[in-house]
């Protein structure tokens, strides 16, 4: 009996585990803004890695900052910042990173928008 009980606690909290939990994705903008701050920004430290999964397929990019607005990948693009992601162009031809302050935010290429992790 009492590994029956052991069992089912196990099962219990390892059910709990499996929940959803909310990730920054499910906070609205609003909120976001006010844990902004308290985050990780991008490019602080220098170089990021960002990864992608596109198609099935991991991909990596390093984007250095070099000068005021610019941030260099395969070749020299733009950095601007608007109030909730750093928008990154020209740094990998044809993508459009949309960075968020503590780690996440996406790429997008030809209308498709992929999930990022950056670090």
């Amino acid at each position: 009996m009492k590994t029956l009980t052991l069992s089912l606690t196990a099962v219990a909290l390892l059910s709990a585990c499996a929940a959803d939990i909310p990730t920054t994705s499910d906070v609205p903008a609003s909120v976001q803004r006010l844990i902004t701050p308290f985050q990780d920004a991008p490019f602080d430290t220098g170089t990021i890695t960002v990864l992608a999964e596109v198609h099935g397929d991991l991909r990596s990019y390093s984007l250095r900052p070099c000068g005021s607005d610019h941030i260099c990948g395969a070749r020299r693009g733009y950095v601007t910042k608007t109030e909730d992601h750093w928008v990154v162009t020209g740094a990998y031809a044809g993508r459009t990173f949309y960075i968020s302050a503590g780690g996440d935010g996406w790429v997008e290429r030809h209308g498709r928008r992929d999930p990022i992790a950056w670090n």
